[in-house]
């Protein structure tokens, strides 16, 4: 199981110093300890977790769960038993994505099932804006909040992005 702490963090109650220096440093945050932990004690009962990656988790309104390229079933489950037991535990909505090999992909996942009508590159004040536009009837189509989407994607791609419709 590939997690953001280590193994010896994920058995016992307490960080060590390196994973609790990720923790200071924010590259790591609580909740991914805490479901970190709960699939670790997870995967005693379900063989499947044994070997997934879990890259990031963010609470955005839903909890959203980015996991290696093809880890998103096995985090499902069969009839979705395994993330109802996520979200029956942190009393949240899940949304599991799997890593993308670009920026458009990793869009194009976390609005569906929205589509996208395009993705500008906007130059202002020496900086790069992002904007990604989506049809105006498909805002209700969002699983998550667009008044999120910029700290999303600011925190997996360190890009200044913003939602608009049109």
């Amino acid at each position: 199981m590939q997690v953001p702490i280590c193994e010896l963090c994920l058995s016992s109650k307490s960080l060590c110093n390196s994973c609790q220096e990720k923790l200071d440093k924010r590259e790591i945050n609580e909740l991914e300890i805490k479901i970190s932990r709960f699939l670790y004690n997870l995967s005693e009962k379900v063989r499947s977790l044994r070997n997934i990656k879990i890259t990031k988790v963010v609470d955005c309104g839903v909890l959203l769960i980015v996991s290696g390229r093809g880890d998103a079933a096995k985090l499902v489950g069969k009839n979705g038993a395994i993330v109802k037991k996520i979200a029956k535990k942190f009393n949240k909505s899940i949304r599991i994505l799997e890593e993308a090999p670009n920026f458009k992909d990793f869009v194009e996942g976390l609005t569906s099932p929205a589509t996208i009508s395009g993705i500008n590159t906007l130059y202002r004040d020496n900086e790069e804006l992002y904007r990604i536009r989506i049809p105006m009837v498909q805002r209700s189509h969002l699983l998550i909040p667009p008044e999120d989407f910029p700290q999303i994607l600011s925190d997996f791609y360190k890009i200044k992005a913003e939602l608009v419709f049109e």
